[in-house]
């Protein structure tokens, strides 16, 4: 009697199945499966911890790889698996990994479905039909969890049960909904003490330049405990402002599973968030939410967007107005603070602080002939200039100007995500004739090879990832862009009293004001050149009527210049 080898194939999907340990449920069934032959013995595990079989592809898991590997090479007679399903759920593809098996010779058995065999095309069509309909239950279970998620989001309630940590302010009580083992979940209130301390780590970072760093220790001095250690890190204060369950928008999918051991975050534009604001969840304003995430993007040294830059100052410590903000014009180096004490003549100390080119750190080719500034000389003729800038702006009607900029802002993003929505409706169709093309493979009638059409399903789904993606970050663009519009529509009021709220203000917020409006300061040796962010010129072109040589000419003339130079005496 002659021993036929077999491998076991063993798959869980999720990390909660790795959790409750299914595989020695698969290995059971497989072994007692083993017994009930006589001439089988089994010689392989392949075991798959967390990998869907529905959304990663043949070639992207290793365990396909090496059962493929083994049959080549003549070590396995037999494929078995406890349900057909645990070699994969993608019907563009897996019947055909099955059909490769049998026609390498290898006998292809499931512990609850037999072993599946292909003969003629009534078997190839019932082979196709097994993994479409296991891959159009992934689709739907996919489609029903996101819908319920999305549900229970807007209701503010968890969608696993049992018990675990509030985020930080807020506490959880009972939902009075129940997951399918009967554990009641748990819904998300205020917690209106911590609520507090919330807003107040938003307001130090968007309103006072503060770095997570910076506020980890204004709250540890302060003796502000976190929720699961003694101290507060810059991990948990990141985390914080990066989590937009405090602007009302509790989201899902944040990471995606890589194995059984580890996840990797997702991009903010691909989480799943909720259509409505669950106002009851709110702490802060979805405007400051933003802001914050703009000032961290801005900072993120990680960042892949070439158009990064930094909207706000890199930090708000140094007791000079403009550093952050203040480069170098002969060089490029940013300035940084340096001060010096003296005596004067009743013997006091007095300190100095000065703008200082950082170059000096690593070089001393810089063309700058004061290497350091006095603070005051510095911030008299900036602030001059800032004053004058927003004197002429009071001198102007500006509402027509920032209305063409509303109108305009999002006319290319929309006509963007138009496109992108007819594209992903094509690549869908495409998708859909493609499948249909599939099952007339399996009959006979297709001119197509199983091969090619498989690679084309691939393509086309990846493209279709690629679109969803791409959709999601086009949506996030506007909704940023709206909230920057409303802003900018709040200018014109703010004009008038910008300079006393900035005279009342702190340090930190002077700095914070200061960024909303400068962009950039270079100092020369001859000169000082300030960038402005209000960015009105395209729309703020009006057309003077002139006469040469009797002709009536048309001349353009900007009434706001964002780039302001400052010629030095002497």
């Amino acid at each position: 009697m002659d021993i036929k080898r077999v491998g076991c194939l063993y798959r869980v999907s999720t990390l909660k199945q790795v959790e409750k340990n299914d595989i020695p449920m698969q290995r059971i069934s497989c072994g007692n499966f083993i017994k009930s032959h006589d001439n089988w013995k089994l010689t392989k595990e392949y075991i798959e911890l967390g990998v869907s079989g529905y959304k990663l592809s043949e070639s992207k898991r290793d365990v396909l790889q090496d059962i493929k590997r083994d049959v080549l090479n003549k070590e396995i007679d037999i494929l078995l698996v406890f349900m057909f399903d645990r070699i994969g759920r993608r019907e563009e593809e897996t019947p055909f990994v099955v059909e490769w098996l049998i026609n390498e010779g290898i006998e292809v058995w499931s512990v609850k479905e037999g072993q599946r065999k292909i003969e003629n095309r009534a078997d190839k069509l019932i082979n196709y039909l097994t993994y479409w309909q296991a891959g159009g239950e992934s689709e739907k279970t996919s489609i029903r969890v996101r819908e319920v998620q999305v549900q229970m989001a807007e209701k503010g309630i968890l969608t696993y049960g049992g018990k675990r940590n509030a985020p930080f302010g807020y506490d959880f009580i009972k939902s009075g909904t129940y997951t399918k083992k009967g554990v009641e979940r748990q819904k998300l209130i205020i917690n209106k003490t911590e609520a507090k301390i919330v807003k107040e780590i938003f307001s130090l970072y968007v309103k006072k330049g503060y770095g997570i760093g910076r506020i980890a220790k204004y709250l540890n001095d302060k003796k502000i405990k976190p929720r699961r250690s003694e101290l507060w890190s810059v991990s948990s204060v990141g985390s914080m402002i990066g989590n937009p369950i405090y602007m009302g928008y509790p989201a899902y999918r944040k990471k995606t599973t890589v194995n059984a051991a580890t996840s990797k975050k997702q991009p903010f534009d691909t989480w799943i968030l909720p259509e409505k604001r669950v106002n009851d969840l709110a702490i802060v304003d979805e405007k400051i939410w933003y802001e914050a995430k703009k000032i961290r993007d801005s900072r993120n040294d990680k960042s892949d967007n070439n158009e990064k830059e930094d909207i706000k100052p890199r930090q708000t410590k140094s007791e000079l107005l403009f550093i952050g903000m203040t480069k170098c014009g002969e060089c490029g180096y940013a300035f940084m603070t340096a001060g010096s004490k003296k005596k004067n003549k009743d013997g006091e100390m007095i300190k100095h602080s000065y703008y200082r080119c950082s170059s000096t750190r690593f070089t001393n080719t810089c063309g700058l002939e004061k290497k350091n500034i006095k603070k005051e000389v510095v911030e008299e003729i900036i602030l001059k200039c800032v004053y004058d800038f927003l004197d002429s702006l009071r001198e102007i009607d500006l509402s027509k100007a920032i209305k063409k900029v509303v109108l305009n802002s999002c006319e290319n993003e929309e006509k963007e995500l138009k496109k992108c929505e007819r594209e992903l409706e094509e690549t869908e169709a495409n998708i859909n004739v493609l499948k249909d093309e599939v099952v007339k493979t399996l009959t006979g009638e297709s001119s197509f090879t199983a091969e090619l059409l498989n690679e084309l399903i691939e393509e086309k789904e990846e493209k279709k990832i690629q679109l969803i993606t791409l959709k999601s970050e086009i949506a996030n663009k506007i909704n940023q862009k709206k909230l920057e519009d409303e802003e900018l529509l709040q200018i014109k009021d703010r004009i008038p009293v910008w300079r006393k709220e900035f005279e009342r203000a702190d340090l930190d917020v002077k700095k914070m004001l200061l960024s909303e409006i400068i962009k950039e300061v270079r100092i020369f040796n001859d000169r000082y050149e300030i960038d402005f962010r209000l960015q009105l010129n395209d729309y703020m072109k009006e057309k003077i009527v002139i006469k040469d040589n009797n002709e009536l000419k048309y001349k353009e003339s900007k009434l706001v210049e964002n780039t302001i130079s400052i010629k030095l005496e002497g």
